[in-house]
């Protein structure tokens, strides 16, 4: 024996499925009287065609304008807080354009399997709703009489009360921890490269340092440390490390130069710097040179009469940082400026070279120039020339500038190389001294 679980009926045919008064599916009527069934989802290829035609031929039918059980109720979804359960959505019926609209027959009406219905009979297609409702199939009772049609009153919908919505519990979708987790191994990684640069800055590297200078450092007894009182700096220049300067031994004849600032006035009496040279007795000294506003302090050439040009020497000054390792930067500079002067006085001229020399002792910075002289009674000649930056030793402001000039004219000199090397200019080179 079946039974409604819904409205309590019961059918004698155990073959029968579904209720005929609201569709509902059958359960034992033992299980029903035990608790509530659940409500359960039949396709309809699964209906058996001998109930289907039980319960369509025990129903009356109505012609023209009266009840018929296989139209389309139309229902409104009720608006509920609770999880709406599956259902199955029947495909949209064509409406037949005669008869009008019927009243719903059930007070309650739940979601039921789809039911093949007879074929309808063909009419002018409705036109569809923008948004139709959901449609709700309700199947015919067989022991009901048919329900008045309301003429003119509208459709009302078809409230399903929340109690035969039968609610769908979905478990909870479970979030992955991999996020998580990634995300701390990444910390756990960052902490561990930051630990381990910190660990070879602070304890491994100070203890390689030790260990490297435990090694280099020589063994044997530690000297005393000797306390040395602090120099005011204010007051006293920094010690300039003394360059011993072998004694000169000048050949027979030759003449002393010393330098002096007591005829001195302008540029020369500011940057006057004390030095001395040997050169030969043949030579003659310029009266214009070391004197008050002369541009040398002192200049002596070897001629050829009666005013030609064989070799010169001449000794200006220039303004230094106090030694040859702080003016190294500024000797290019210095170089091109008087390299530039030269060019403008001499036909042809180019710089040779640019090097650091030596002067004697000295520590010293030269460029090497060449070019033509004027048309004379000689014709041109080459001129060569050598221009030498010595820094003081002393730590003073002011350094020399030795200027060798030679043509050639002077039998002994070939080329520009030969300047301060050969002929009588080496003289001047290797007896040059600081100092009075």
């Amino acid at each position: 024996m079946k039974q409604c679980p819904t409205c309590s009926r019961t059918y004698a045919n155990d073959k029968q499925k579904f209720c005929t008064q609201d569709g509902i599916a059958l359960v034992d009527a033992h299980s029903a009287s035990a608790g509530q069934g659940e409500t359960v989802r039949i396709d309809s290829a699964e209906l058996d065609d001998e109930i289907t035609k039980a319960i369509s031929k025990g129903l009356p039918r109505m012609t023209g304008s009266g009840f018929d059980p296989y139209k389309t109720t139309v229902s409104a979804p009720q608006e509920t807080s609770a999880i709406p359960s599956q259902k199955t959505e029947a495909p949209r019926a064509q409406a037949p354009a005669a008869p009008p609209p019927v009243a719903p027959v059930p007070d309650q009406v739940a979601a039921a399997p789809v039911v093949p219905q007879p074929p309808v009979a063909p009419g002018p297609p409705a036109q569809a709703p923008a948004s139709p409702p959901p449609v709700t199939i309700a199947s015919p009772a067989t022991n009901v009489p048919p329900p008045q049609v309301a003429a003119a009153a509208p459709v009302t919908p078809q409230v399903v009360p929340a109690a035969a919505v039968a609610p769908t519990s979905r478990p909870a979708k479970k979030r992955s921890k991999l996020p998580l987790i990634l995300g701390l191994l990444f910390v756990l990684l960052l902490l561990g490269a930051g630990a381990v640069v910190a660990g070879y800055f602070f304890v491994l590297k100070p203890m390689l340092e030790a260990k490297r200078g435990a090694i280099l450092e020589p063994r044997g007894p530690k000297p005393t440390p000797v306390v040395v009182t602090t120099p005011d700096v204010g007051k006293t220049k920094p010690e300039t490390p003394k360059i011993e300067v072998p004694a000169y031994s000048p050949p027979a004849g030759a003449m002393q130069f010393v330098n002096s600032n007591a005829n001195l006035t302008g540029k020369l009496a500011e940057h006057y710097v004390d030095f001395s040279f040997y050169y030969p007795k043949g030579w003659q000294r310029d009266p214009k040179s070391g004197v008050a506003g002369a541009t040398n302090f002192v200049q002596v050439e070897r001629s050829l009469p009666p005013n030609y040009t064989l070799e010169n020497y001449a000794v200006g000054w220039y303004s230094s940082a106090g030694s040859a390792e702080a003016d190294r930067t500024a000797f290019s500079r210095l170089a091109e400026n008087l390299s530039a002067k030269f060019e403008k006085t001499i036909d042809n001229y180019r710089k040779v070279s640019e090097q650091e020399t030596k002067i004697g002792a000295y520590d010293a910075y030269e460029f090497r120039f060449a070019g033509r002289s004027q048309p004379t009674d000689k014709g041109q000649f080459e001129i060569w020339g050598v221009a030498v930056f010595v820094p003081p030793v002393d730590g003073g402001k002011d350094g020399v500038t030795l200027l060798m000039l030679a043509t050639s004219l002077a039998p002994e000199l070939r080329s520009v190389n030969d300047v301060g090397v050969k002929g009588e200019l080496p003289m001047m080179l290797e007896s040059f001294r600081f100092g009075k």
